[in-house]
């Protein structure tokens, strides 16, 4: 096999061996990296529902402070005693002991007449704020908290309205809160770097400045996105206007309605998870990298061992089919001994009348004559060409049993299987075996190793001889054809044949129904071997006392391309010989 072979086992087994670790690794660590990123994600979220809660609860518990303490000022004070010169500044200066976030107090009729004030503003005195909304809505209610508002003195501000009821008469206690030192209060929420903290009414109007952007009684471009709920406080994550990602949290104050919005960028409140993300990836990439790694050194040492192990095979098949040719060489020597003794036994005789010739001129004392000369010259030429013909026997011996390197070129298979059958035809005429050729016409050369089909077709003929001997009327007969794209060589004999429960054997290595030192087994099954190896196949028929056909199918395209790759390609075309 070819390196690209080992390149594709390598390859092969990589996959195999990473396929399924890696899916199973990729969905573990995915469903661990998405259940770690859930946790983190809902640590973020819970943490701003934590501080819009606790803020909330901040802020509520303070505007109940100051509702109280206006309820105590209200009730422990008539409308007459507020009313009276310097009583009014005496209650504000009482509210301010208490909290600084009384910025102004003052004291309204049933008519909504500005009756008493004490604060910066003092010609608000009566002005009539019958038209107010806070005085319309505090009308149903006992304390009302505003929106913030304009009112008469132009400056954004909301107020703390109590109202009192003295027999049939009402009156109404109204307190300014600080917007700095409220706004301070709401705005004191520091989440990271770009966290923030801001109230908004039912309406979508800031009642606190927004540090990113939003002033007092502007609306807010966000509040279609956002989710609220008027229990309990929620989270999510939402774009603003501007495309910026943010993570919110959002609480509705009781007294007011108002809606408390702490938000922070998403990219700094998932920085933590990002990072850990990324880590997670990292560690997952380092970890596949070095299974990747490890599996591909574990493969290409496989691979190698595959690669010395396929050579190893392929040096056992090399060494089989040279102990097959060697069996081959010792079950031919008794014929190749018979076939080199005739031509020695003509030589001899020759070699003899050459020197009654010499004799005979030696005793006449003279030259030998033109007619002795001339029968030395024959017997001269008929010793030459016996020697050649010993060559010939002895050249075909040592070329079938000398070890080669595979060759691939194209075969006349008539002529070559010709050949094959002169090195056997001397043994089957001392056992009186006929052997027929029979090829069929206009058959196109064949792409294959002549070393190795020799092997195959000498064996068979071997066999073939062996089957036969001693039996009358014995007979090889050898068809060269084509049949479906495959050029076939059929040996059929009309010998012992082989049993049936020696067929499916007949291939196997070291089978042999040969007596024990005339037959090793190797013959058939690397012939089996060899035929397969050049891309054919050999099919067997066989009857007890009737004969067998070997017929061999070898492919006209020629053998599978990593037997050309590990062979010798020769452009030399025809015969063989």
């Amino acid at each position: 096999m070819g390196t690209e072979v080992y390149r594709r086992t390598r390859r092969m087994i990589l996959s195999r061996a990473l396929t399924a670790p890696f899916i199973v690794m990729l969905l573990v660590c995915g469903t661990l990296v998405y259940h770690f990123a859930a946790s983190l994600r809902h640590q973020v979220t819970a943490k701003l529902v934590r501080i819009v809660d606790g803020h909330r609860r901040i802020i509520e518990q303070f505007l109940d402070e100051r509702i109280q303490d206006l309820q105590f000022v209200a009730a422990s004070s008539s409308y007459e005693e507020l009313t009276r010169e310097g009583e009014i500044d005496t209650a504000l200066k009482r509210l301010q002991a208490t909290s600084q976030a009384f910025l102004d107090l003052g004291v309204f009729d049933e008519n909504g007449i500005h009756a008493a004030y004490a604060g910066p503003y003092t010609d608000l005195v009566g002005k009539n704020y019958a038209e107010a909304r806070w005085f319309q809505e505090v009308q149903d209610k006992a304390v009302y908290v505003s929106d913030v508002f304009l009112g008469f003195r132009n400056i954004p501000h909301f107020v703390i309205v109590v109202r009192r009821q003295e027999g049939t008469r009402s009156w109404y206690l109204r307190a300014t809160i600080d917007s700095l030192f409220f706004n301070d209060l709401v705005g004191s929420v520091r989440v990271g770097r770009t966290g923030e903290a801001y109230l908004v009414n039912r309406d979508g109007i800031f009642e606190t400045p927004r540090r990113s952007g939003g002033a007092l009684m502007e609306p807010d471009p966000d509040y279609p996105t956002y989710l609220a709920d008027d229990r309990e406080p929620l989270s999510f994550s939402a774009p603003d206007r501007s495309g910026e990602r943010y993570v919110y949290a959002t609480g509705r104050l009781r007294q007011t309605g108002w809606l408390l919005v702490v938000r922070q960028e998403a990219d700094e409140a998932y920085g933590p998870l990002t990072r850990a993300v990324w880590i997670a990836v990292g560690l997952i990439v380092v970890g596949g990298g070095v299974v990747v790694f490890t599996a591909f050194v574990l493969a290409s040492g496989l691979a190698n061992r595959l690669r010395i192990a396929d050579l190893e095979k392929q040096e056992m098949g090399t060494q089989l089919i040279m102990a097959g040719r060697l069996a081959e060489v010792g079950e031919m020597s008794a014929g190749v001994a018979h076939e080199i003794n005739n031509p020695l036994q003509v030589m001899k005789s020759e070699y003899t009348l050459i020197q009654e010739i010499l004799k005979d001129a030696e005793r006449a004392g003279g030259a030998p004559t033109p007619e002795d000369l001339r029968q030395i010259r024959e017997s001269v030429e008929e010793i030459n060409q016996q020697i050649d013909r010993c060559k010939e026997i002895t050249q075909g011996l040592l070329k079938f049993a000398r070890k080669t390197e595979p060759t691939i070129q194209p075969i006349d298979l008539p002529s070559f299987v010709h050949e094959v059958v002169s090195m056997v035809e001397h043994g089957a005429l001392l056992e009186n075996i006929r052997i027929v050729e029979k090829s069929q016409h206009g058959l196109e050369p064949v792409e294959s190793d002549p070393a190795q089909l020799q092997q195959v077709f000498l064996n068979l003929l071997n066999n073939a001889i062996y089957a036969l001997k001693g039996r009358e009327n014995a007979e090889i007969r050898i068809t060269v054809g084509k049949e479906d794209g495959y050029a076939t060589v059929a040996v059929a004999d009309n010998g012992c044949g082989i049993p049936p429960e020696n067929l499916e054997k007949i291939f196997l290595p070291f089978f042999t129904t040969k007596p024990v030192g005339q037959g090793t087994g190797l013959g058939l099954s690397t012939c089996y071997g060899i035929v397969e190896k050049l891309g054919g196949r050999i099919a067997v028929s066989s009857e007890l006392n009737v004969g067998s056909v070997f017929t061999v199918y070898l492919p006209l395209a020629g053998p599978p391309e990593e037997v050309r790759h590990g062979a010798k390609i020769s452009e030399r075309r025809g015969d063989t010989r």
